[in-house]
Order: C-alpha cells, then sequence, then structure tokens
C-alpha cells in the first residue's frame, strides 16, 4: 500500500528495526523514530495515515504525543502500543482519541491486521480477503459493524461465532438504542444468506383488523421478498395474535425457507404469560438468545464507540473533532445512558450539527448531560 503512510514511534530502537523491516516487506511504506518531539516534528511536515506510539517514553510520552497529533491532524488515526497492558491504560488513551490500543510484546501479524483494519476503514481496500477478516474478527474490539471490547461483547461475538453458519433462528433481546438490528445484520452478513436479502420487519405496522386471507398474502410475500435470506422481526411482543399465528402455520406447512431472526425491548417470558406472545411461537424463534447489554453495563466502550463515531461524522462533515475533553470524557463514562448506543451517538451529531471544530467540551453536551456533569461535581466536592 505505497499510498497509506506510516509513522511508529518508540524509545527501543530493537523494535523499530523489526518493526521497519517487516512492515517493509509488507508493502507498507513506514517511518520509525525513537522519541515522540522528533515524531511530532514530522507529524507537523508530513500527512501520515497512522501512527504507532509508544506509551511510556521520556521527555514526551505517548498520550502527550496522541493529544498534539490530534490537535494538528485530527485525520490521523493514533495507536498506543503500551506494556503497561492494562484496561486502565487502553480507556486513558481513547479518551485523549487513540483509536486503539496494541500490547508489548505484540505478534507482528496482530500489527499487520491492525493496520489492515485501518486501511479497511479509510476505504482504500473494498473487498478485504476472507483472511483479512479473520484477523479482524479475532482482534475482538468490533465484529464487522459491532463496536466494543468489553467482556459482555466479547460473549456477544462468540455467540454470532456460533450461529452464523447455521440456519437456527435467533431471538436478540435488549433495551432500545443497544443494537439488536445492528447485530441481526452482522449474523446475515456473516451467514451463507449474506447475497440474499435482509427484510427488516416493523412488527407494531401490521392490523390486527385485517384479515387472515390478506395477512397470509402478507407473510408469502415477504418470503419471496427474502428470497431464502433474513427476516428480521423488530420488536416481537408488538405483533398481533393473528400475523403470529399465519407464521406458524406457515412453518408447520414446511414453507419457511428464509432465517428468521427477531427482535425485542420486552421481557418475552412475560409476553408469553400475559398472552401477547404465542408460546409456540416463542419457542420456534427461540433457538438460540442473544443479549445486547446496556451502555451502562459496557462503559469500557465509550472511549472505543466514541472514536468509531468521530471518524463516521468527521467522514461526512466540513467541521473536524478530533476528540473529547478529559473533562467531558470524564462526565460521560459516568453518566447512565438510558438511551444506550444511540444516545452516545447523537451526543457526537449535535456536537457537529452545532458547528463544533476540534474538540467536544463539557458546554457541547446536550443540558441533561452537564446537569449530570454538574451534579458529580457537586458530589465531589
Amino acid at each position: 500500500m505505497e499510498d497509506f503512510e506510516i509513522l511508529f514511534v518508540d524509545d527501543d530502537r530493537d523494535i523499530l528495526f523489526i518493526v521497519e523491516k517487516y512492515l517493509a516487506r509488507q508493502g507498507y511504506p513506514v517511518t520509525v523514530v525513537d522519541n515522540g518531539i522528533e515524531a511530532l516534528g514530522m507529524v507537523r511536515e508530513k500527512n501520515f495515515d497512522l501512527v504507532f506510539t509508544d506509551f511510556k517514553m521520556p521527555e514526551f510520552d505517548g498520550l502527550e504525543l496522541l493529544a498534539a497529533i490530534k490537535e494538528y491532524r485530527p485525520e490521523t488515526e493514533v495507536v498506543i502500543v503500551t506494556g503497561y497492558g492494562t484496561m486502565e491504560s487502553a480507556v486513558k488513551a481513547m479518551k485523549f482519541g487513540s483509536y486503539d490500543y496494541i500490547q508489548k510484546p505484540f505478534k507482528l501479524e496482530s500489527l499487520k491486521a491492525l493496520i489492515d483494519r485501518v486501511v479497511e476503514e479509510k476505504g482504500l481496500h473494498k473487498e478485504p480477503s476472507h483472511r483479512t477478516q479473520q484477523r479482524n474478527t479475532g482482534q475482538r474490539h468490533r465484529y464487522d459493524d459491532l463496536i466494543g471490547m468489553s467482556f459482555k461483547m466479547q460473549e456477544v461475538y462468540q455467540t454470532i461465532d456460533r450461529v452464523s453458519a447455521s440456519s437456527l433462528f435467533v431471538l436478540i433481546q435488549g433495551e432500545s438504542g443497544t443494537g439488536k438490528e445492528l447485530a441481526a445484520r452482522v449474523i446475515h452478513k456473516k451467514s451463507h444468506r449474506k447475497n440474499r436479502p435482509f427484510i427488516p420487519v416493523n412488527c407494531g405496522s401490521v392490523d390486527d383488523a385485517i384479515s387472515d386471507s390478506r395477512l397470509l398474502d402478507y407473510v408469502n410475500g415477504l418470503f419471496r421478498a427474502s428470497d431464502g435470506g433474513t427476516i428480521y422481526l423488530d420488536e416481537l411482543t408488538e405483533m398481533a395474535l393473528s400475523l403470529q399465528a399465519v407464521f406458524m402455520q406457515m412453518f408447520e406447512e414446511g414453507k419457511i425457507d428464509s432465517r428468521i431472526i427477531a427482535a425485542s425491548r420486552m421481557d418475552l417470558d412475560e409476553a408469553v404469560e400475559n398472552g401477547r406472545l404465542r408460546k409456540d411461537f416463542f419457542r420456534l424463534l427461540s433457538d438460540v438468545s442473544i443479549r445486547m447489554p446496556p451502555l451502562r453495563e459496557r462503559k469500557d466502550d465509550i472511549c472505543l464507540l466514541l472514536n468509531h463515531f468521530l471518524y463516521q461524522f468527521n467522514s461526512r462533515n466540513q467541521a473536524k473533532i478530533g476528540s473529547v475533553s478529559p473533562e467531558a470524557m470524564d462526565i460521560l463514562l459516568n453518566y447512565h445512558w438510558p438511551g444506550n448506543v444511540i444516545q452516545l451517538s447523537n451526543v457526537v451529531e449535535r456536537a457537529f450539527a452545532l458547528g463544533r471544530d476540534g474538540v467536544i467540551d463539557v458546554h457541547d453536551l446536550p443540558p441533561e448531560i452537564q446537569t449530570f456533569g454538574e451534579t458529580i461535581r457537586r458530589d465531589e466536592r
């Protein structure tokens, strides 16, 4: 990739020698330097696509270099390389805008996989190889469009691994804004049905008063449209009982050739008990269950998600935002996030809509989150 420039910063010259030789063999132009001050001068003069920097260096450490790069070149991705591989170090780095982090001693193959991922996200490789996709999945800071490195997201990824190659029906539960449809789309994209349609259905949009014959036509139309792909039933508990009966009828007659993935923000056992959901229909759809965790249960992912959203919105807007101030980040890490990942995305989108540039600060946050931050500061006093 001659058009993808990499800078690698580390005070260990042995590491620099090995990395430079390896990446050159892989076809990546790489510049190496053994101190942060010289590296910053290089970044000011040249537009690097990706910078790897050691976390702990004399005079000018990795966090200081990261903050400076984000000020001068917010579009440059920065990865922290650390021998102090605690989650605390990773979160601290991401608070300052790090794309990701990698622990020493690292495998050169892992370094290459991370670079491949950045290249892919920047759109330089339109169709990554199957081997590259496998390596990216192995990184587990994300799974396709799902973002997160927390333990609860690892469980989600592992379940998707198990079910994607099968034709089992899947039931996804989680609060609004947790990414249920996104998970369903990832399952579809990783399955053998990926080249066939993904059909989302709003279960509450079908009138309970429609005649049985019209409901049968409606469901037959869904299966024709999906053409052996995936039908996604959103908010299952809002589906009319008459429509549930039609789905059951088609299943019993062996007419279902598409995969069904259903989702709900409600407690499904309770929905069965109060008669909103047929017991046999519930059993049909629950071959495999996935629970999408609320954001308050995966706060380790907030920095990673913020950087992802910043990258997305920077690519769409003239104004550029490189990072979130440490003060604003402290508030975001402590907030309870009733709207989950969607609410976090809206926070970033709001900053761009307000025309903010450079850094999202406390006064750029929505009023309810600012009020929460003021409460925290009063309690600390």
